[in-house]
């Protein structure tokens, strides 16, 4: 396998994994492929020092497991895009479904369009990023981190969340135990630093933030 086209037509999904993989071995660290055939969990359990670009329509579970590589997607993805992340980078120059970043521990997803229902639940420390609109329950039982959405967000967007915060550019329905506070200077100059790092234009000033409204909100 070479850096460039990998046809999914020719090659199995263990197959491009493994030619992935092959190649970071052989210190090639730097990877752009096109995959011609959408396919699900492609780059999966990648670690540090890793840079790969895949493009093409793409399936589920991309980038799942990322343990610190640097995953550009040029085009779409299917559901749960960097799920269980542990670190590292994904970003996606089009729009994504479903379950968004979750389960994730740590590092940064953003999406340069919109994105399904459920972003972020579980979310348990990383940094996710819709330039667009989502769907409904995002941020369930998140944990920590932050989830970003420059647009719209659907209903019982925060619902039951334990930490973390939420910030919405747009319209939205909080869910039980989501409570809206006040937006303080280190909350915009977190959202200045964001959006200048992943080229992001958004009115920082009509920004909602939700955190959760108690700590322990199933005991009461």
């Amino acid at each position: 396998m070479a850096d460039g086209i990998m046809s999914s037509e020719e090659l199995s999904t263990r197959q491009i994994n493994r030619g992935i993989k092959s190649e970071i071995a052989s210190s090639k660290n730097d990877l752009s492929i096109e995959v011609r055939e959408k396919r699900d969990s492609i780059a999966v359990g990648l670690g540090d020092g890793v840079n790969v670009t895949l493009k093409g329509n793409l399936g589920d579970f991309i980038g799942a497991l990322n343990n610190g590589a640097k995953i550009k997607i040029e085009g779409n993805t299917g559901r749960y895009v960097g799920n269980n992340m542990t670190g590292g980078e994904i970003i996606v120059k089009g729009s994504a479904k479903d379950g968004v970043g979750f389960g994730t521990y740590e590092g940064t997803i953003v999406i340069h369009g919109d994105a399904g229902d459920g972003i972020g639940q579980l979310n348990k420390g990383g940094i996710i990023v819709v330039d667009g609109n989502i769907g409904n329950l995002a941020g369930l039982y998140m944990l920590s981190g932050n989830i970003i959405v420059t647009g719209n967000a659907g209903i019982d967007t925060g619902d039951w969340m334990i930490g973390g915060t939420i910030y919405v550019g747009g319209d939205y329905k909080a869910g039980t135990n989501a409570e809206i506070r006040q937006m303080d200077a280190e909350d915009k100059q977190k959202l200045k630093e964001i959006f200048d790092a992943y080229k992001i234009e958004a009115d920082i000033q009509k920004f909602t933030k939700i955190q959760p409204k108690k700590l322990r909100p199933f005991y009461g």
